[in-house]
Protein backbone atom coordinates (compact mmCIF):
# COMPACT_ATOMS: atom_id res chain seq x y z
CA UNK A 1 0.00 0.00 0.00
CA UNK A 2 2.80 2.40 0.80
CA UNK A 3 4.76 1.95 -2.78
CA UNK A 4 0.97 2.26 -4.42
CA UNK A 5 1.27 5.42 -2.53
CA UNK A 6 4.51 6.66 -3.10
CA UNK A 7 3.69 6.24 -7.21
CA UNK A 8 1.01 7.47 -7.03
CA UNK A 9 2.23 11.16 -5.58
CA UNK A 10 5.00 10.75 -7.88
CA UNK A 11 2.94 10.62 -10.72
CA UNK A 12 1.24 13.70 -9.54
CA UNK A 13 4.57 15.16 -8.99
CA UNK A 14 5.33 18.39 -10.90
CA UNK A 15 7.48 18.99 -14.05
CA UNK A 16 9.34 21.23 -11.91
CA UNK A 17 9.62 19.00 -8.75
CA UNK A 18 10.50 15.98 -10.83
CA UNK A 19 12.95 17.67 -12.66
CA UNK A 20 14.62 18.68 -9.27
CA UNK A 21 14.95 15.19 -8.30
CA UNK A 22 16.54 13.85 -11.18
CA UNK A 23 19.28 16.65 -10.84
CA UNK A 24 19.99 14.98 -7.51
CA UNK A 25 20.24 11.84 -9.66
CA UNK A 26 16.50 10.30 -8.53
CA UNK A 27 15.95 7.47 -10.72
CA UNK A 28 12.24 7.06 -10.23
CA UNK A 29 11.59 10.63 -10.72
CA UNK A 30 13.52 10.46 -14.32
CA UNK A 31 11.16 7.84 -14.77
CA UNK A 32 7.78 9.08 -13.68
CA UNK A 33 8.40 11.77 -16.14
CA UNK A 34 9.81 9.43 -19.20
CA UNK A 35 6.70 7.98 -19.05
CA UNK A 36 4.59 11.18 -18.87
CA UNK A 37 6.07 12.21 -22.26
CA UNK A 38 7.18 9.37 -23.96
CA UNK A 39 4.51 9.31 -26.27
CA UNK A 40 4.02 12.56 -27.00
CA UNK A 41 7.56 12.35 -28.25
CA UNK A 42 6.81 9.72 -30.29
CA UNK A 43 4.28 11.17 -31.82
CA UNK A 44 6.15 14.09 -32.50
CA UNK A 45 8.88 12.24 -33.94
CA UNK A 46 6.59 10.02 -36.09
CA UNK A 47 4.74 12.69 -37.75
CA UNK A 48 7.86 14.72 -38.70
CA UNK A 49 9.89 11.94 -39.89
CA UNK A 50 9.69 12.34 -43.28
CA UNK A 51 9.32 8.92 -45.88
CA UNK A 52 12.88 9.48 -47.08
CA UNK A 53 14.32 10.04 -43.51
CA UNK A 54 12.15 7.14 -42.74
CA UNK A 55 13.78 4.15 -44.88
CA UNK A 56 16.98 4.62 -43.04
CA UNK A 57 15.77 6.12 -38.86
CA UNK A 58 14.34 4.19 -36.39
CA UNK A 59 11.94 6.66 -34.29
CA UNK A 60 12.25 4.66 -31.04
CA UNK A 61 16.23 5.86 -31.83
CA UNK A 62 15.47 9.66 -31.83
CA UNK A 63 13.04 9.21 -29.12
CA UNK A 64 15.32 7.45 -26.46
CA UNK A 65 18.29 9.80 -28.24
CA UNK A 66 15.76 12.78 -26.73
CA UNK A 67 15.58 11.70 -23.50
CA UNK A 68 18.89 10.73 -22.81
CA UNK A 69 20.11 14.51 -23.88
CA UNK A 70 17.02 16.19 -21.84
CA UNK A 71 18.17 14.10 -18.75
CA UNK A 72 22.02 14.81 -19.29
CA UNK A 73 21.32 18.72 -19.60
CA UNK A 74 19.25 18.58 -16.77
CA UNK A 75 21.63 16.82 -14.52
CA UNK A 76 24.18 19.06 -15.55
CA UNK A 77 22.28 22.03 -14.41
CA UNK A 78 21.46 23.62 -17.78
CA UNK A 79 17.92 23.19 -18.22
CA UNK A 80 15.76 25.33 -15.02
CA UNK A 81 12.48 24.77 -14.80
CA UNK A 82 10.64 27.65 -13.75
CA UNK A 83 7.76 26.24 -10.97
CA UNK A 84 4.19 26.03 -13.38
CA UNK A 85 6.30 25.40 -16.18
CA UNK A 86 6.77 21.60 -18.08
CA UNK A 87 9.51 20.12 -19.71
CA UNK A 88 7.01 19.95 -23.21
CA UNK A 89 8.58 22.89 -24.83
CA UNK A 90 12.14 21.80 -24.01
CA UNK A 91 11.61 17.93 -25.45
CA UNK A 92 10.26 19.48 -28.58
CA UNK A 93 13.01 22.11 -29.66
CA UNK A 94 15.34 18.52 -28.65
CA UNK A 95 13.50 16.21 -30.98
CA UNK A 96 12.89 18.88 -33.63
CA UNK A 97 16.62 19.55 -34.09
CA UNK A 98 17.76 15.71 -33.95
CA UNK A 99 15.31 15.28 -36.92
CA UNK A 100 16.56 18.14 -38.29
CA UNK A 101 20.12 17.33 -38.23
CA UNK A 102 19.74 13.68 -39.25
CA UNK A 103 17.67 15.10 -42.04
CA UNK A 104 20.79 17.28 -42.96
CA UNK A 105 23.12 14.61 -42.50
CA UNK A 106 20.90 12.24 -44.65
CA UNK A 107 20.68 14.51 -47.46
CA UNK A 108 24.33 15.15 -47.38
CA UNK A 109 25.05 11.55 -47.75
CA UNK A 110 22.42 11.30 -50.81
CA UNK A 111 24.38 14.14 -52.34
CA UNK A 112 27.57 12.25 -52.24
CA UNK A 113 25.46 9.43 -53.79
CA UNK A 114 23.28 10.85 -56.46
CA UNK A 115 24.29 14.01 -56.60
CA UNK A 116 20.80 15.36 -56.27
CA UNK A 117 17.52 16.11 -53.50
CA UNK A 118 14.26 15.00 -54.24
CA UNK A 119 11.70 17.68 -54.08
CA UNK A 120 9.78 15.98 -51.34
CA UNK A 121 12.78 15.49 -49.30
CA UNK A 122 13.39 19.00 -49.29
CA UNK A 123 10.14 19.68 -47.91
CA UNK A 124 10.31 17.73 -45.17
CA UNK A 125 13.35 19.83 -44.01
CA UNK A 126 11.28 22.63 -44.47
CA UNK A 127 8.62 22.07 -42.21
CA UNK A 128 11.71 20.52 -39.51
CA UNK A 129 12.72 24.29 -39.82
CA UNK A 130 9.62 25.95 -39.76
CA UNK A 131 8.71 24.10 -36.33
CA UNK A 132 11.70 24.23 -34.75
CA UNK A 133 11.97 28.28 -35.36
CA UNK A 134 8.50 27.72 -33.24
CA UNK A 135 9.25 25.64 -30.59
CA UNK A 136 12.89 27.73 -30.43
CA UNK A 137 11.18 31.52 -30.20
CA UNK A 138 8.49 29.67 -27.44
CA UNK A 139 11.77 28.37 -25.40
CA UNK A 140 13.83 31.44 -26.03
CA UNK A 141 11.10 34.00 -24.80
CA UNK A 142 10.64 31.37 -21.62
CA UNK A 143 14.52 31.95 -20.66
CA UNK A 144 14.53 35.85 -21.66
CA UNK A 145 11.78 35.64 -18.69
CA UNK A 146 14.53 34.20 -16.38
CA UNK A 147 16.78 36.99 -16.96
CA UNK A 148 17.22 39.67 -14.49
CA UNK A 149 15.56 42.93 -15.93
CA UNK A 150 18.66 44.85 -16.50
CA UNK A 151 20.20 41.79 -18.46
CA UNK A 152 17.11 41.33 -20.14
CA UNK A 153 17.23 45.37 -21.70
CA UNK A 154 20.78 44.51 -22.35
CA UNK A 155 19.94 41.48 -24.59
CA UNK A 156 17.62 43.10 -26.03
CA UNK A 157 19.08 46.71 -27.21
CA UNK A 158 21.92 44.14 -28.31
CA UNK A 159 19.80 42.17 -30.75
CA UNK A 160 18.07 45.92 -31.51
CA UNK A 161 21.24 46.55 -33.17
CA UNK A 162 22.67 49.08 -30.58
CA UNK A 163 26.64 48.76 -29.67
CA UNK A 164 28.33 48.02 -26.87
CA UNK A 165 28.94 51.87 -26.14
CA UNK A 166 25.33 52.67 -27.14
CA UNK A 167 24.19 50.31 -24.50
CA UNK A 168 26.73 51.12 -21.89
CA UNK A 169 25.59 54.87 -22.26
CA UNK A 170 22.06 53.96 -21.81
CA UNK A 171 22.42 51.62 -19.00
CA UNK A 172 24.90 53.59 -17.34
CA UNK A 173 27.48 50.44 -17.30
CA UNK A 174 31.19 49.93 -18.80
CA UNK A 175 31.65 48.53 -21.69
CA UNK A 176 33.56 45.57 -19.78
CA UNK A 177 30.22 44.95 -17.63
CA UNK A 178 27.93 45.04 -20.28
CA UNK A 179 30.20 42.45 -22.68
CA UNK A 180 30.22 40.80 -19.53
CA UNK A 181 26.38 40.04 -18.98
CA UNK A 182 25.73 39.96 -22.37
CA UNK A 183 28.08 36.64 -22.38
CA UNK A 184 25.96 35.01 -19.66
CA UNK A 185 22.78 35.76 -20.80
CA UNK A 186 24.10 34.15 -24.08
CA UNK A 187 24.53 30.95 -22.44
CA UNK A 188 21.52 31.17 -20.93
CA UNK A 189 19.92 30.97 -23.88
CA UNK A 190 22.45 28.73 -25.40
CA UNK A 191 21.46 26.08 -22.58
CA UNK A 192 17.79 25.27 -24.35
CA UNK A 193 19.64 23.60 -26.99
CA UNK A 194 22.51 21.88 -25.87
CA UNK A 195 22.77 18.70 -26.96
CA UNK A 196 25.49 15.78 -25.10
CA UNK A 197 23.84 12.98 -27.00
CA UNK A 198 26.80 10.70 -28.42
Amino acid sequence: MTSSKSRAGKLASTDHSLAARVKEGDQDAAHVLYERYVQRVFGLVDAKLGAKLRASTDVEDIVQSVFRSMFHGVQEGNYELEPGSTLWNLLAVISLTKLRRRALHHHAQRRDIERLVSLQTMADVEAIDVSTDEFLNICVRETMQKLRPSDREILILRIQGFTLTEISEQMSLSDRTIARRLRTSRKHLASLLLDNDH
